[in-house]
């Protein structure tokens, strides 16, 4: 008796749980054959709102230091007196001379431009700059080397190194007086532009 018993018993427990498990319920009717896969389901949708909820938070943090950057460098416009400026947040290649640059790596979900060399596309100025100021934010990946720059009021026929967040005087007997703005960074490997801004009077 206590055999029979224990044998129904066992049965017992090994349908509840298939039940359990398996079978989504008596008049249930859906797209998943039995419960686990229901839940899996559910786990996968709750994976891909996880991952949306990710890229905005970082597109809005992205959003937060481009204005902060840009911020900073109108103020150092207003400290120099200075009215006229070129702000790039790099989400784009709107800005960058693709024909002139080499060898960069562009990340369009941070607005980033990585090594190679990036010449901006052609700005024409209202007056001839004598005095600009350029500001970049970089990241380091493994050095601490820096992008080197250059300025260019001749549309890149003549080029003079630059100093970002410092004031810079053109040399009349280097650079011709013409109203053709144009930037030239080169980064070396490692090194990220994050985005620059110039100013100029």
């Amino acid at each position: 008796m206590d055999i029979v018993s224990y044998g129904i018993g066992n049965k017992a427990a090994k349908e509840e749980s298939k039940l359990r498990k398996d079978i989504l319920g008596t008049g249930v009717e859906g797209a998943h054959p039995h419960v686990r896969a229901r839940i899996d389901s559910l786990e996968d949708a709750i994976e891909g709102v996880n991952s949306l909820a990710n890229k905005l938070i970082i597109n809005d943090a992205v959003n937060i230091m481009k204005a902060h950057a840009k911020l900073n460098a109108i103020a150092k416009t207003t400290k120099y007196k200075m009215h006229n400026m070129i702000f790039d947040d790099l989400l784009d290649l709107s800005g960058i001379d693709t024909s002139k640059s080499s060898g960069y790596t562009h990340d369009t979900v941070n607005g980033s431009l990585k090594n190679g060399s990036i010449v901006t596309k052609e700005e024409i100025t209202d007056v001839i700059p004598s005095k600009v100021v350029l500001n970049v934010d970089e990241s380091f990946q493994s050095s601490d080397i820096a992008g080197k720059y250059y300025i260019s009021r001749d549309s890149g026929i003549t080029w003079e190194q630059i100093a970002p967040n410092s004031l810079f005087y053109f040399t009349d007997f280097i650079s011709p007086q013409d109203k053709k703005l144009r930037l030239k960074a080169e980064l070396p490997t490692g090194t990220t532009l994050l985005n620059y801004a110039l100013t100029w009077a």
